[in-house]
C-alpha cells in the first residue's frame, strides 16, 4: 500500500514538473516572438528611414542638376516635351540598390489665373510683364494690414521709366506715410489697379508692416507671361518616395534698381531728389 502511494506522489511530481516546464516554454515562446517582432520592426523602421532618405537625396540631386541648366533650355523641354535625360536621374549604390528621380517642369504663371506671391516686409518682389497688353489693368491685392508701394516699370521711346503706386490696407492707423487707401476687390480685402502703359517690362512690389501674401491678377482675356519654371522632382528608393519641388524665377533685378530708374542726372547719386 505505501509503495502504491510513494509511486503515486513520485507521478503526480512528475506531472507538475513537466506542466511547468510546458508554461516555462510556453512564457520563452511569447517572450522570444515579442522581442523577435519588435527586432523586425525596429528593422524595417530603420531600412524605411534610411530608404526615404535617400528618395529626398535623389530628388534633391536631380533638382540641383536642372538647375544649373539655363532659362532657355528648361523652357523649351517643356514647349516640345522633350525632356528625357536631364528629367531622369538613376543612381546605383555600392550594394546594388537603385535609387530614382523623375522630373517634371512647368510654368510658373503663363495663364489668365492669379499669380500669388508671398511678400516679405521690406523686400522686393518681381513680377515679369514681358509682353503683357499695354493699356490693360492689373490688380494688386492682399488681404492683411500691411502697406504695399509697387513701382511699375515700362519702356517710352527706348527710355526705361517707372510709374510708382503706393496703399496703405484700410483702416489704416498708423504714421501718415503719403499713401493712398487701399480698396476691396476682386474678393480681396484690398486691392489696387495698376495701368500697363506703353511697353510693359515688370511690377516690383515692397510691402510693409508684415509679410502678406500679394496677388497680382490680369485683366479678363488677358495671360500674365511666365514667371519661371517649377521643378517637381519625385524620388524612389524601396518602397519610399519623397517629392521636392523648387522654384526656378526669371531673374529679378536687385533692390536699388528702382532708385536709378528715379536718377536724373549721371553724376549727381541724389538727383532724385524733390528739390
Amino acid at each position: 500500500m505505501n509503495d502504491k502511494k510513494e509511486m503515486y506522489e513520485k507521478r503526480k511530481e512528475k506531472g507538475q514538473t513537466l506542466v511547468a516546464i510546458l508554461v516555462l516554454m510556453v512564457l520563452a515562446l511569447t517572450v522570444g516572438v515579442v522581442v523577435s517582432n519588435r527586432f523586425i520592426k525596429s528593422l524595417k523602421d530603420i531600412s524605411q528611414s534610411d530608404n526615404s532618405s535617400k528618395a529626398l537625396a535623389v530628388a534633391e540631386a536631380a533638382v540641383e542638376r536642372i538647375l544649373l541648366l539655363p532659362n532657355e533650355t528648361l523652357e523649351g523641354y517643356i514647349n516640345f516635351g522633350n525632356c528625357s535625360s536631364d528629367c531622369v536621374l538613376e543612381i546605383t549604390g555600392v550594394l546594388g540598390q537603385k535609387v530614382r528621380a523623375d522630373v517634371s517642369l512647368s510654368f510658373i504663371g503663363a495663364s489668365n489665373e492669379p499669380f500669388q506671391l508671398k511678400g516679405k516686409e521690406g523686400e522686393v518682389s518681381q513680377v515679369s510683364l514681358s509682353g503683357y497688353t499695354s493699356g490693360s489693368t492689373l490688380g494688386v491685392c492682399w488681404d492683411d494690414d500691411a502697406s504695399i508701394y509697387a513701382s511699375y516699370i515700362y519702356e517710352q521711346s527706348g527710355v526705361i521709366k517707372s510709374n510708382v503706386y503706393a496703399y496703405n490696407a484700410i483702416g489704416y492707423s498708423g504714421f501718415d506715410n503719403g499713401f493712398t487707401e487701399a480698396t476691396s476687390s476682386q474678393g480681396h480685402q484690398n486691392c489696387f489697379n495698376v495701368i500697363a502703359s506703353n511697353t510693359p517690362k515688370l511690377l516690383r512690389i515692397k510691402p510693409f508692416l508684415s509679410d502678406p501674401v500679394i496677388y497680382v491678377i490680369p485683366s479678363g482675356g488677358q495671360n500674365l507671361p511666365s514667371q519661371g519654371v517649377l521643378i517637381t522632382s519625385t524620388g524612389r528608393a524601396g518602397s519610399a518616395i519623397r517629392t521636392v519641388k523648387v522654384l526656378k524665377s526669371m531673374s529679378s533685378a536687385p533692390e536699388y534698381f528702382d532708385f536709378v530708374i528715379y536718377q536724373k542726372s549721371y553724376t549727381d547719386p541724389l538727383s532724385n531728389r524733390t528739390n
